[in-house]
């Protein structure tokens, strides 16, 4: 057991239980094509400093296991790096998740994406805006960082996390997006939700348009939205565990 670990209190148990459960994570999310080759998601485990990250560019996201999650502080010191017989990449953008951790304390899961249809909404310069019922949770609207590179430094991870501001998600021009939850659950809600309103935007301007939702019907089918996030996570977690493959 590591020693950050056990300054903070945690069993071993509890430090294995939240390891797998962000292996699970990146596998749903992986499954879901939202990351693959790049992206990765971060676990702030509850009432410490500790930030569980999944491996970086080149891991397989939908077999990543409890023993390959690099462990850092808020402060970017990595505590854990995975080695034996699958040596994990440090993830690059590390930054992005310690410093929205920083900002926002009040959340426990940041995800990077590389998902296509809202992606490529950013590169058109189009705002994401709720077109179907799930998607009312972005009805406080979903703001861009207005820069393609990779976040490399802490201004760049400063900058994105202003972007971001108190929103659960922010387009990031030419690049990707950033997803947030107060639990990783509700992350899991947003992500998936994020992704399908996009497609279902794009799809529907290709045919016509798409008819945006009035603010009385986000006010509506927003209510509750993030509250089926244990049953999100039941109906994807039993995909990964039917995989087969260790956790």
């Amino acid at each position: 057991m590591l020693e950050i670990c056990e300054k903070a209190g945690l069993t071993p148990e509890a430090d294995l239980e939240y390891r797998r459960k962000l292996a699970v994570m990146c596998r749903i999310v992986g499954l879901q094509g939202s990351i693959g080759l790049f992206g990765h998601i971060s676990y702030r485990i509850p009432n410490t400093d500790i930030i569980l990250i999944t491996p970086g560019a080149g891991t397989e996201k939908t077999e990543v296991r409890a023993a390959e999650i690099f462990v850092f502080d808020i402060d970017g010191k990595i505590h854990y790096h995975p080695g034996g017989d699958r040596p994990m990449q440090i993830p690059a953008e590390w930054r992005i998740h310690t410093e929205i951790h920083r900002v926002r304390p009040e959340l426990g899961c940041v995800a990077h994406l590389h998902a296509h249809a809202s992606t490529l909404l950013g590169i058109a310069g189009k705002p994401i805006v709720p077109v179907y019922s799930r998607g009312a949770i972005f009805g406080a609207g979903v703001p861009t960082w207005d820069n393609p590179r990779l976040v490399l430094t802490d201004e760049m991870a400063q900058s994105l996390a202003v972007s971001l501001g108190d929103k659960i998600a922010c387009q990031m021009r030419g690049h990707g997006s950033v997803v947030v939850g107060d639990t990783i659950e509700t992350a899991l809600v947003a992500c998936t939700y994020f992704e399908e309103n996009a497609s279902f935007q794009v799809e529907a301007e290709a045919i016509g348009g798409a008819q945006a939702l009035s603010s009385d019907e986000i006010r509506d089918c927003g209510k509750g939205a993030l509250m089926i996030g244990r049953l999100l996570w039941d109906f994807w977690e039993r995909r990964v565990v039917t995989q087969g493959l260790p956790l």
